[in-house]
């Protein structure tokens, strides 16, 4: 099995925040494990994280905008 590696930066190409990717790559590994007939065929072979990560830095994967003056306000 070969090993991906995947670093933060290439999440914070994408979205700032990476709470914000963590929640979006499981809600569509989720989404995955419930129907696996949503992914590619070469997806379909590893494992339902893997195959979200790879969507995600695709930009396969749809997600709303954050507005992250809301989600990091200090108190």
């Amino acid at each position: 099995m070969k090993k991906t590696e995947y670093a933060v930066q290439d999440f914070r190409k994408k979205i700032a925040n990476k709470y914000a990717a963590a929640i979006i790559v499981s809600s569509r590994a989720k989404q995955i494990r419930e129907n696996p007939a949503d992914v590619d065929e070469k997806l379909r072979k590893l494992k339902p994280t893997v195959s979200a990560l790879r969507e995600f830095l695709e930009d396969k994967v749809k997600y709303p905008e954050y507005d992250l003056d809301k989600i990091n306000i200090e108190e």
